[in-house]
């Protein structure tokens, strides 16, 4: 999974998550909260906590993920630069 994909479905989750509470809330509101427990609404905020905590810990990774191949990427840039310099320095030698 590429980096732009990982961190798209995270944030689709969490838009989900926080459309879901919105919902939520909602019916609490309009109900006059009747019907809605605090119980409930813990149950909410620990599901949503979770979730943000979840979703840290994947941004993380990713972020980890990101620094790893930047580096990676880095060393084979120079590779190809430090090879590059070698064939130039030994092509007049072979033409001549």
């Amino acid at each position: 999974m590429t980096q732009p994909d990982a961190l798209q479905q995270a944030a689709t989750r969490l838009d989900a998550a926080v459309d879901a509470l919105e919902d939520f809330l909602g019916q609490v509101f309009a109900e006059g909260g009747e019907g809605a427990s605090v119980a409930s609404l813990l149950e909410q905020v620990r599901f949503l906590t979770d979730e943000r905590d979840r979703l840290l810990g994947e941004l993380d990774a990713e972020r980890a993920r990101v620094r790893r191949l930047q580096a990676a990427n880095d060393e084979v840039s120079d590779r190809l630069e430090s090879a590059m310099g070698t064939l130039k320095d030994m092509l007049p030698a072979m033409s001549g």
